[in-house]
């Protein structure tokens, strides 16, 4: 008998334990092309899971729609995507909930010999968009032209709407004369020695909006969050040590690198300096103000399709138990 209940006692502990490690499970959708995967591939080759106290599971996206359907069905915990998805899921009554990835930003980028030099110079332009008319970016950008100098982009230039690789193809082919497009994108075309007129952040201070919000996140549940706080607090500090050590670690790098796509040196390297200039720093009431202000300028400008009905940040967009890892 008595050995019994020491065989059961034993099995017990051993459930007890399983459940544990399963609580310390974080399963995370990527794409093998996204810089989310240069985070994951140093926190697994670097054991900073192990580190932290959690058990790190990747599973691989073919595509950003897939990312969230993953997330929507529970096949995936977290993925990286645009925190103005999670605000118009929340204004739909679902509780997606986001923490900053990275402050980088798409860029408008023109030819190195352009007469471009500012946005009054896009009248009579041919500008690829990438992400389609409600391209955060490029809602900015109209708002600010529509300011600063009376200009309707939508009418006084010709916008191209474009996959990236396409517009970024077309510019070099001469058939755009500006290309907006996401931030890896317009780092490639720089490489080429192409010039950056303006980023989404240049966009968001000119139009009176500091500090400058993040576009990406990381997303999860809010309900599974709450049941994991410590654990994905855990991920956070491993996936935000990951990115330290791809800016200030050469033999990081040197294997992160190939991740990028490009065996091109002068590619890798400004892939690796915008990537590393987006680092977030601060994430506290100044920076939420901000995010709350963005929103409500998008709304106004993108309208319920971009953002959902709220004309406020819905409550909860961003998790309240963030705080920066240090």
């Amino acid at each position: 008998m008595i050995r019994f209940m020491v065989i059961i006692g034993l099995a017990l502990a051993g459930l007890s334990l399983a459940a544990a490690a399963g609580g310390r499970d974080i399963t995370v959708g990527a794409l093998a092309y996204g810089t989310f995967n240069w985070e994951l591939a140093v926190i697994e080759r670097e054991g900073l899971d192990r580190r932290q106290g959690f058990n790190l599971k990747v599973r691989q996206l073919a595509s950003p729609q897939a990312g969230r359907i993953g997330l929507q069905g529970g096949s995936v915990d977290l993925i990286v995507t645009n925190w103005l998805w999670v605000a118009r899921q929340r204004n739909s009554g679902h509780d997606f909930t986001a923490v900053p990835y990275s402050l980088t930003h798409g860029a408008l980028v023109v030819p190195p010999a352009s007469a471009i030099q500012g946005l009054a110079d896009l009248e009579g332009k041919r500008i690829g968009v990438a992400g389609g008319p409600l391209y955060e970016n490029w809602l900015l950008l109209k708002a600010l032209a529509r300011r600063q100098y009376g200009l309707d982009l939508e009418k006084a230039a010709e916008p191209v709407f474009a996959a990236p690789p396409l517009l970024n193809q077309q510019l070099r082919q001469g058939r755009l004369d500006a290309v907006l497009n996401y931030w890896h994108y317009a780092a490639r075309l720089e490489a080429e020695g192409y010039r950056r007129l303006l980023d989404g952040g240049g966009l968001q201070r000119r139009l009176g909006i500091e500090p400058p919000v993040p576009t990406l996140s990381y997303v999860f549940r809010q309900r599974w969050a709450a049941d994991r706080r410590d654990t994905v607090t855990a991920f956070l500090r491993a996936a935000y040590g990951a990115k330290d050590a791809i800016c200030s670690d050469a033999r990081v790098w040197r294997y992160v690198a190939p991740l990028t796509g490009s065996e091109d040196p002068a590619v890798q390297a400004t892939l690796r300096r915008r990537y590393c200039e987006g680092r977030i720093r601060r994430w506290g009431p100044a920076e939420r103000r901000a995010a709350a202000e963005l929103y409500e300028l998008l709304h106004r400008v993108g309208g319920d399709t971009l953002t959902g009905t709220a004309p406020a940040l819905p409550r909860g967009t961003f998790w309240k138990d963030f705080v920066v890892p240090r």
